[in-house]
This record gives C-alpha cells, structure tokens and sequence, in this order.
C-alpha cells in the first residue's frame, strides 16, 4: 500500500483540499485533523464529499484504530440530489455521503483518518476527497472551516520546466503507444492522448488536472512515471485559461455566469450551485420566494411576467437540483478508431474533424452548417444499429455507440474552445443578444436516447436510471448552451415537447420529482419563437401546438411531477402560466393559425404526450375549474376552444 500524509496542527496549519487518491490499486492517503478538547464525545459520523467514487466498494476509508469501511449504499447514506440517481454506482460524478462511526471512534485531541482506493474497474484510476468533517448527532460540523483551504492551481509548477522535457512531453501526447487500461495483460489501443482529449491537451489545463493525476493516469494507460510527469510538464506550459477544476461540472448553470469573461462559461458554475432540492430552484425563476436560504413559497410570488413568451429567461444563470457531468464524464471510454478501426477513420463522421472543414466555416460565417453536416455524417454512421428494440444491443455495443457520440462533444468543445465561438450569440441569434452560446446541437445528440440505446441492463450503467440521468443531463446542457434564443427554425435547435416528455421518463426510475427545472425548460419552449414573428410563419413563429401545454399543471399522469408543490402555489403558477399563453395566442387572429393542407399538422408528437400538447388546451378546462383555476381563464380559454374548432371545421383540420 502506497500511503501519504498530510498533517494540520489546530490554529497553525490548514488542511489543503481536495485530498487526491490516484495512482495503483491500494493507494491510499492519510490526514491528520485535530478535534478540539471535549469534543469528540459528540461525534457520531463523518461526512464525506467524494469525486469520482463511481461503484461500490472502490473506496475504503478507516478512523483512528477503526476497521476499513468499503464505501457502498449500505455502509453510507448518501444525500441528495446523489442518492436519488443512484448513489454509489449510479450516474453522478460528485457524491455527499455520511459514514456512521461507532461510539470512542474518534478521541479528544490528534486523530487520523485513511482514504483508501481500493481496485480499478479498468476505467477509474482515483478520486478526490473535496470536503469532510466530523458531524455530531444533529448534524453539526465539529471541525471548524478555518481548518480547511482550497488549493491553488496557479501556484502548480511542472515536474520540468526544461524545453527538452516538455517537447517530450508533447510527443507522447500526440504519438505515444497506449494500453486500453491498467488491468493485467491490457491490449494496445490505436488511440493516442490526443484522441480521446483535445488535440492540444487544453482540456486537462482549462479544468486543471493536477501533475499527480495525469501522470497517475499516463501510468494507467501503460507510459512510465517519467513519460506522465513529461506529459503533464507539456500541459502545465500551455498558454490557456485555467478557471475550470475535475469535479465541477462543465456548464453547470448558476448565478453570475454570463457576468464573467465568456472563457470562463466552460468551468461552470460550480458544486456549490448545485442545489440539494429542486424547490430551491422556484425563488430564481420567482423572486421574492425566497428569503436567504429559506425558500417560503407564497401564491404572492408567482408573476405573469416569468411566463412570458416575449420574455427573456436565462437557463445559464439559474441554479437547479440536477448535476450535469463532469469533465470525466465527457471523455469516451472507446475511441471510435478501436472500435471500428479503418471504418471509422474512413468515415465522413471522421475526416469532417481531421481535414478542418470547420475553419473553413467559421472563416465563411458559417459554423452551424459545419456542425450540422458533422451531426448528420455522425447519425449516417451510426445508422446500421439505431433500432432500440434490436436483439443486438448488449453493454458493449452501448458504450462504444456512447463513446462515438462523446468523441463528438469533446471535439465540439474543443473546436468551440479553439476558435471562440462561445461569444458567437449575436452572429447565430441577432445583434440584440448577449447570450453565450454554442452554434449547434452536439450536446442533445450526445443523450443516449439519440442512438435509442435502450433503459436497462443494455443502458448506459447497466440500469434504466442511469441511462435516463445521462440523457436528460445532455439534453439539460443543450438548453443551456443552445436552446435557440427566439430564433427556433420548426423543432430546432431544441424539440421541447420531447425533451420535455423526458422529465418524466427520469422521473419514474428515481422517484425525483422536478418542477423547479421542468419549469425552466417550459418557459424556454414558450419563448423558443421570434417575439415579432406570428403564427402564419410555421417555421419561426408562435405556434401553441409546437409547445408543452399550461394542462399539464392538471394533467392527472403529471400529478407527480409538481407534487412538491404548495397547493395554493400550483394554482398560482397554473393560473400565471395559463394567462400568459393567452394573452399571447390571442394576440393573433384565429384565422392566422390554419393553413390551407396539413403542414401546421405534419408533426408527430409522441403518443403519450397528446394530453399535455397539440395547442387544444381548452379540452381540460373541467380539470382546470377542479383544480381552482380563476374563472375568468377558464372562460376565455373556453371561447378560444370554440373559436378555434369552428375555424378548423372550414379549414379542414
């Protein structure tokens, strides 16, 4: 066993965070932590935030002169939002856990504390201990926060700092032999680091991979520990922007985001946005439901302005319960090349990449259409096996389909990064925007629902729930990069209605209820078209039935998804919401939404979200009187309904 130790004198010396646990099998680090005189008789566990712990039993931790304890769901509890998509072994990168100790554990005075990586799965090569503390029966920190501090990438220096060495460094990067692992007898692989990575190496500098990682995991991938510490002198040296870290979700959306250089957009918003309950999320879309960190939902603090098809909400600024995947989660574990091999690099889905058509494009104005063509050539590839019914799916077919769509998303990033095209919001979407923005559709064509990989033991993690976390957690990151900003072209860049009808896919494998995000993503679909735009444009302009409908607040099979809510503060929303698609459709005349034959009708919605969309909210007006709807909506929206089926009879709808 490899072990470390870090030492923290009380008052005197802080422990710096995170603690990284990286190399071989049964590496395991140390930490010696102070527990102030008469304190330790109230200890009753020790709470843990972990990155990267990834299935049961891959990390033991041990107290004092205790037992190891192997980390699984039945050791720990693990919190939320973690625990609700599946914990230990589930899709979340980033856990919060608390250990039970038993009673004299820990002692008055100096006490030591073990972290122990225990096996590699033949994908994981360590994880990180972010925070800890010892709690006491009510939950309450023992060890003050003075005791702890972050560490500072910018105080990093290079294993080398000689030229010689970081050229090395570089060529191993784009030219060295790898193994597919660190398991025993591990096959080569075609791929190299630059493969699986940005070209250049930025990734692992903007989201600042310590030296010690990288070289643990060139190690893992068969290279020496010189050949990592020489790959990881090459990252040190690059000249990028650093504001990112391992855990912190890409993207994460969180308040002040768009106030910060555009560089920093890619870092996230942080762990600490990521709420632990989805209602905390409602006094963001609704100022004034808050009260510091109290949310105290009030019927008074539901406004009609937030739902608003004119209005302006930004997806990037507003924090939610639901945490996106981190940097580690984006690399594929297959390269397409060792999968398929000269297929692959035959391809159009490959040589689109490599022959740089993309600047091209961006020199031309013009990196949607490249984007776009790389998205089809992905799809024609990946044709062949797009049945999710087929018998031919099994857990390696799905992670190699996976992994192709990953090695997309990290070149998206990468070209994105490269050429700047964040700060393109005006060029895509008009010169009144600000908005930070990708130029495409990559992240909702990452979700493995894209490829019907199916739910279950064939599904990405072996389960349905896990499966669902990563599709709703692309398609989350394609609202939040690219949900169109009033410039929607038909179903494009976002189909609202079914990325919407996933909220409920997700939720009846974890038994998590969302209205807080759900909300967001409906508000988005109502302002997805031009606000100067009616609807005799199909294409770009308000089109009710192209929308999730304000029924689905009295929709019985959604009951579920907004049962955290106050009644008296559903109705309010319902009643607000209502309102505002009103006043919107009846801005227009009945006769602008029909046109002569079926194209308005052409769509399909998915069969099991007609209740909910197709525009014909008046045909839950009972529900919405039995739900306490003001009567005024009720009626209006009753005179609609009828206004609308006469004109439909003469137009043949």
């Amino acid at each position: 066993m490899v072990c470390v130790s870090f030492t923290s004198a009380w008052a005197q010396n802080a422990i710096t965070l995170p603690i990284e646990v990286t190399g071989a099998d049964g590496t395991a680090k140390s930490v010696e932590v102070i527990v102030p005189a008469g304190s330790s008789e109230r200890v009753r566990s020790l709470w843990v935030q972990i990155h990267g712990l990834e299935y049961p039993d891959m990390v033991s931790i041990r107290v004092n002169q205790s037992e190891w304890v192997p980390l699984n769901n039945k050791t720990v509890s693990v919190a939320e939002p973690g625990r609700s998509y599946g914990g230990i072994g589930g899709g979340v990168a980033t856990l919060k856990l608390t250990l039970a100790l038993p009673a004299a554990t820990v002692v008055n005075g100096t006490n030591r504390i073990d972290f122990r990586f225990n096996r590699t799965n033949g994908v994981v090569s360590g994880f990180r201990i972010l925070a800890f503390n010892f709690l006491d029966n009510g939950g309450s920190a023992i060890l003050p926060a003075d005791e702890f501090v972050a560490e500072d990438p910018n105080t990093w220096t290079p294993p080398f700092r000689d030229a010689a060495n970081i050229a090395a460094g570089k060529n191993l990067w784009h030219s060295a032999s790898l193994t597919a692992n660190g398991l025993p007898n591990a096959p080569p692989i075609r791929a190299r680091c630059s493969d699986c990575h940005t070209q250049d190496g930025r990734d692992l500098k903007y989201f600042n991979f310590s030296n010690a990682s990288i070289a643990a995991r060139s190690r893992f991938h068969g290279l020496s520990e010189l050949e990592g510490e020489q790959i990881a002198s090459y990252i040190r040296s690059l000249p990028f922007a650093n504001p990112g870290r391992p855990w912190n979700p890409p993207y994460q959306p969180g308040p002040g985001l768009d106030a910060q250089p555009v560089v920093n957009w890619a870092a996230g918003a942080g762990l600490q946005w990521v709420l632990d309950n989805d209602v905390e999320t409602l006094p963001f879309l609704f100022p004034g439901a808050g009260d510091g960190d109290k949310v105290r939902l009030t019927p008074a603090a539901i406004r009609l302005a937030a739902f608003s098809p004119d209005g302006n909400l930004n997806p990037r600024e507003i924090p939610i319960a639901f945490p996106l995947p981190d940097w580690n989660h984006w690399l594929p574990q297959v390269h397409p090349m060792d999968n398929w091999g000269d297929r692959f690099e035959n391809s159009a889905f490959s040589r689109l990449y490599a022959a740089s058509d993309y600047e091209q494009a961006v020199s031309a104005g013009d990196a949607a259409a490249f984007f776009d063509k790389w998205s089809k050539a992905r799809s024609q590839f990946l044709t062949p096996h797009l049945t999710a019914g087929s018998k031919k799916w099994t857990p390696e077919l799905s992670e190699v389909f996976y992994s192709a769509e990953l090695w997309q998303l990290v070149k998206t990033w990468e070209i994105t990064q490269q050429l700047g095209l964040e700060k393109g919001g005006q060029a895509f979407y008009g010169a009144e925007t600000k908005a930070h923005s990708w130029p495409d559709l990559v992240p909702a064509g990452t979700a493995p629902a894209s490829v019907n990989i199916p739910d279950g033991p064939n599904g990405m993690g072996g389960s349905a729930l896990t499966n669902e976390y990563f599709t709703n957690a692309w398609y989350e990151l394609q609202m939040v990069s690219n949900n169109g900003e009033h410039r929607r072209h038909g179903r494009l860049p976002v189909d609202w209605v079914y990325v919407i009808g996933r909220f409920r896919d997700l939720e009846k494998v974890s038994g998590r209820a969302e209205p807080g995000r759900l909300l967001i993503a409906i508000i988005q679909a109502m302002q997805a078209s031009d606000p100067n735009i009616g609807p005799e444009n199909i294409s770009e302009g308000w089109r009710p039935e192209q929308n999730v409908d304000p029924r689905i607040m009295v929709d019985p099979e959604w009951m579920a998804a907004f049962a955290p809510l106050p009644k008296d503060v559903k109705r309010a929303i319902t009643e607000a919401w209502l309102e505002a698609w009103l006043e919107k459709t009846l801005r227009y005349p009945a006769a602008s939404y029909f046109q002569r034959g079926s194209v308005a009708s052409s769509y399909a919605r998915p069969t099991d979200l007609e209740g909910i969309s197709g525009g014909q909210a008046w045909d839950s007006v009972p529900e919405f009187r039995a739900a306490g709807v003001n009567s005024r909506l009720t009626q209006r929206l009753e005179q609609w309904g009828k206004a609308y089926r006469d004109l439909a009879q003469l137009f043949h709808y």
